[in-house]
């Protein structure tokens, strides 16, 4: 009887744990699966070096802040975001390959997501590192779900800065 009593309180208490889990509806539990596909997707047209596919990614009224920031970096309709990246990839990302690392979803409503993408590059030639050296960062993406698709509206990059020699 005391063995068949330690088996209830063990299998309640495995029933807890999954309930934890559970906590999340079906429905966004499959959103944030979408949503973090929309990095993996990013990280396949990067690497084949399409610009058209990085812009399907994005809403018609998306504003895209690349790590350049305000000054040349904020792209504020989707042709100048195809356009700038179609030249950067005959340019500083032609030996580029891009790696989405991980995902990370919050959502704020139930069509409305925060993702943040950690992401790192090499073969870039970028004035800032040594052209091919490893660079990584952090997109901060504002998803939204329009028509059953989602989308990035909003787009922050934020790349982590090498330290200088000698600091």
């Amino acid at each position: 009887m005391r063995t068949l009593q330690l088996v209830s309180i063990a299998i309640f208490a495995l029933a807890l744990c999954f309930d934890a889990s559970a906590d999340e509806p079906p429905e966004q539990a499959s959103d944030e699966a979408t949503i973090k596909e929309l990095g993996v997707r990013w990280q396949e047209a990067w690497n084949r070096k399409d610009a058209a596919g990085l812009a399907a990614l994005l809403s018609d009224d998306m504003d895209f802040v690349t790590v350049l920031g305000p000054r040349g970096g904020w792209l504020r309709d989707k042709p100048r975001f195809e356009d700038v990246h179609a030249t950067m990839f005959t340019t500083l990302f032609t030996d580029s390959t891009w790696t989405t690392r991980d995902t990370h979803v919050r959502f704020l409503r139930d069509d409305i997501a925060i993702a943040r993408v950690h992401w790192s590059t090499t073969g870039d030639k970028v004035r800032h590192v040594k052209h091919g050296a490893p660079r990584e960062g952090m997109f901060m993406w504002v998803v939204e779900k329009r028509d059953g698709q989602w989308l990035v509206v909003a787009s922050q990059n934020t790349e982590s800065m090498p330290v200088l020699e000698g600091q």
